[in-house]
């Protein structure tokens, strides 16, 4: 997808008052600031899991349709519906600084990003009900996601 074809739809999503977005498996390398325009919008799908998952040696691998995003833009704190957030499958090493500040994320899923490590800053996201960092390199849990008393 282009940037003219994101921006347009985009303006689409605002016109329409879409409450979710998924721009998965776009080959997108960013997000324009227009993104910010989105203000209804309570769901953003920017990578997810694919339906199906193979058996290797009594394991399932997991498939993701992501982009190619390595940050974020800081707009993402002007969605004040957000609620659900998707990164999964996109060239993320660390969960980007503008995620910690979501506040009112409920769902934060974070599947194949290369993560390798969970910040201390994950504790300010103390409405999560849902954290998902399945197939990372991550060796260490911190103490702060005990903070994260609404996890279920």
């Amino acid at each position: 997808m282009t940037q003219d074809e994101l921006l347009v739809l985009i303006d689409r999503a605002v016109a329409e008052g879409w409450r979710e977005l998924d721009l998965s498996g776009q080959e997108l390398t960013e997000l324009p600031v227009e993104i910010g325009k989105l203000k209804q919008l309570e769901s953003l799908i920017l990578g997810k899991k694919v339906e199906g998952s193979e058996r290797v040696r009594g394991s399932n691998l997991q498939k993701v349709s992501g982009n190619n995003l390595k940050t974020l833009p800081l707009e993402l704190l002007g969605l004040p519906n957000l609620r659900k957030l998707d990164i999964s499958g996109n060239l993320l090493e660390s969960i980007p600084d503008v995620v910690m500040q979501i506040l009112h994320l409920e769902e934060l899923i974070l599947i194949r990003v290369e993560l390798t490590e969970i910040p201390d800053a994950i504790a300010n996201l103390t409405n999560l009900t849902q954290l998902d960092l399945s197939y990372n390199k991550i060796t260490q849990i911190p103490q702060a996601i005990a903070n994260l008393t609404n996890l279920t």
